[in-house]
Parts: structure tokens; C-alpha cells; sequence
């Protein structure tokens, strides 16, 4: 949840989320959604998301979502082939996603996001093409599109391990993003932040808020805050995070101050993966001296522009790399190490 004063109580934009608030039944759906409108002033909400499996969603729960407020519907599809459903262990049908978005327009949502991933064992090129080709055709206005990354000690790490599954190459996975990002070019999609493309006008409010470092407070086990000055997380163990909250205490760990140093950092990187960029007097303040060099050299490769004058602005192919950027400049103002050649 995200605030835009000094209280906790007045957010701007509500993010509920998990993949599983759908998954309640009715009438603990109905129960939570009327405590969070009894908890805080809602007044100023300008976004309120839920995020969704199409197997748990159902018109009624539709029509509660909306009757509490809602306004916004993210899907949790990630593909519409069968065997990469099957790899990420998803128990949806590709037609039960498709249905959901329907659903979920004619339920009155008219802002809907659908999260897909990439580079998953079993894909095929054509099959992701069709799969975000489909989306647009439905009228979807948002997508979000992640690259997997394998996890140490998840099941699909040990099969990577054992050999049983081979990770797509990068430079193919490369590929099927500025396939996947000119598809959506063309029919009016902009590709805002590295992972998320949206018509204009339905960018996530929320997560904007996250990439511009806007205080937000997280609720429930695991659960992240920032509140300007320290960022800290929530009891991931279900049982101790009730238990500590009955006893009146807060659920809070590993609270960590953010310094000025910490601050640049954290603005260098995020604003980095924004279409919009950094302003470039921000920027000098950020990293100083060493922003000359650094914008030159990024400007020749092609992975930023310099105008208008007065921005520095990632193109296509620096989205595509913004993490390697944003280290190098880093690694020039002498923040972190420099990183890998490449």
C-alpha cells in the first residue's frame, strides 16, 4: 500500500496481491475487502489492483472486487502453452485464461494486466507471440513480462542441476523480449519500465510508486515497507506473524536505514529501468564526475539517449540491459565493483 503524506492512512494506491486473494472463498473475500475500506480513508485512492489466478476467479468474486472499489485486475497467466504451464506447475488451462479476461471485462474491469513469462523450458517463440497477440485482441492494457530466473532450492533449480531441464540461452531469450516489445509497439503499447508495457495512460500507478522510491507499507507475513528513511520486512512464518500481531507487537525485521549514498544507489538503478529515465542535473547529483564519461560511452552503444536535453533516457536495447548500465556507472562513481566484461 502506498502513501503519499506522512500517514499511513490516506494511500494513494492499494496493491493486494500474492496471486492468491481470489483463492478466499465469497464471503472472506467480502470479509477482507470491507476491513480494508473500514481501516483506512480510501478518498484519495487513484488505483486499487488485485491480483488474480484464472482458476480461482468467478463472477461473483468479480462483482465483489468491483463493488469494494476495485478498479484494476492483474492476471496471473504466464503462458498459454501447456507444457510451460506444466513446468512452472501451474494448474490452469490456457482457455480457462482467456475465459478469465473476458470474464473480467464483462464484470466492468476496463483496466486489466496480465503477467507472462519468458525464457521457461518448454516455450516456443510462436507460442509467446500468440500468447501476447491474444491478450491485445481481448483488449488487455497492461503486460508484464518477466524473464524466469532459476531459484537455488526450488524444484526447478534441481532439475536444472540434474540436467533434466536446460535454460533458454540468453541471447535467444534476448530475442524473443525485442520480438515480444515490437509486437506490442505496434499495436500502441509502450514499453514504460524493463519488465512492463502498457497503452498510455494505464501504467501501473502502484509500482511507479516503487521506481521513484515513494514510501509504501506492506501488510501481511513477508510483507515489505519503506518509509522514506529505512526499509524493513514483516515475519515471514505465518504462525509467529499472527502470534506477534495478537500480542500487540509489530511484526518487523531486519529494519535497515537508508543513507544518502544507499538513496543514490537505489535512484541510479531505478530510474534506470524507466522509459522516462533520469533528469540529467538529478543524475549529476547522483553520480557527479563521472556521468560524462559515463553518458557518452552508454550514448555510442546505443543503450541511452541524451534528448531531450536535460534527460537521460533508456532506449529499447538499454532497457534490455539496464541492470549491466546502471552497474557500470556505479562501478565509475566507485559504489559497488565493476562489473563482468562484456
Amino acid at each position: 500500500m502506498a502513501r503519499a503524506d506522512t500517514a499511513w492512512d490516506r494511500p494513494r494506491t492499494i496493491f493486494f496481491g500474492g496471486g492468491t486473494p481470489t483463492a478466499l472463498e465469497p464471503a472472506d473475500l467480502r470479509a477482507t475487502l470491507d476491513w480494508v475500506r473500514a481501516s483506512w480513508d480510501l478518498k484519495r485512492v487513484r488505483e486499487w489492483t488485485v491480483e488474480a489466478n484464472p482458476e480461482g476467479l468467478t463472477a461473483e468474486k468479480l462483482g465483489l472486487l468491483r463493488d469494494a472499489g476495485v478498479d484494476r485486475l492483474s492476471l496471473g497467466v504466464q503462458s498459454l502453452e501447456p507444457a510451460v504451464l506444466r513446468s512452472l506447475g501451474r494448474i490452469h488451462k490456457p482457455e480457462r485464461a482467456l475465459q478469465a479476461v473476458a470474464d473480467a471485462r464483462r464484470a466492468g474491469f476496463m483496466n486489466v494486466s496480465v503477467d507472462l513469462m519468458v525464457a521457461v523450458p518448454g516455450e516456443t517463440e510462436d507460442g509467446v507471440l500468440r500468447a501476447v497477440t491474444a491478450f491485445v485482441d481481448l483488449g488487455v492494457q497492461h503486460l508484464s513480462i518477466y524473464s524466469l530466473q532459476v531459484e537455488a532450492g526450488t524444484p526447478l533449480a534441481g532439475k536444472v542441476e540434474r540436467g533434466a531441464v536446460t535454460p533458454l540461452d540468453e541471447d535467444v531469450a534476448a530475442d524473443r523480449y525485442e520480438r515480444i516489445g515490437g509486437r506490442l509497439a505496434e499495436a500502441g503499447f509502450r514499453h514504460y519500465e524493463v519488465s512492463n508495457w502498457a497503452l498510455p495512460g494505464f501504467e501501473s500507478r502502484h509500482n511507479e510508486g516503487y521506481w521513484t522510491r515513494r514510501p509504501y507499507l506492506g501488510l501481511g507475513p513477508g510483507a515489505h515497507s519503506f518509509d522514506g528513511s529505512a526499509r524493513w520486512r514483516n515475519e515471514e512464518d505465518v504462525t509467529r506473524y499472527y502470534e506477534r500481531v495478537e500480542a500487540g507487537a509489530l511484526p518487523r525485521e531486519d529494519r535497515q536505514s537508508v543513507d544518502s549514498e544507499s538513496a543514490a544507489t537505489e535512484a541510479i538503478f531505478l530510474g534506470l529501468r524507466r522509459a522516462r529515465g533520469l533528469r540529467r542535473r538529478h543524475a549529476e547529483r547522483l553520480a557527479g564526475p563521472a556521468l560524462a564519461g559515463w553518458s557518452e560511452w552508454a550514448r555510442s552503444a546505443g543503450a541511452v539517449r541524451l534528448d531531450p536535453p536535460g534527460r537521460i533516457r533508456p532506449t529499447e536495447r538499454g532497457l534490455l540491459v539496464s541492470h549491466e548500465i546502471s552497474s557500470d556507472l556505479l562501478a565509475r562513481v566507485g559504489r559497488i565493483d565493476s562489473p563482468a566484461p562484456r
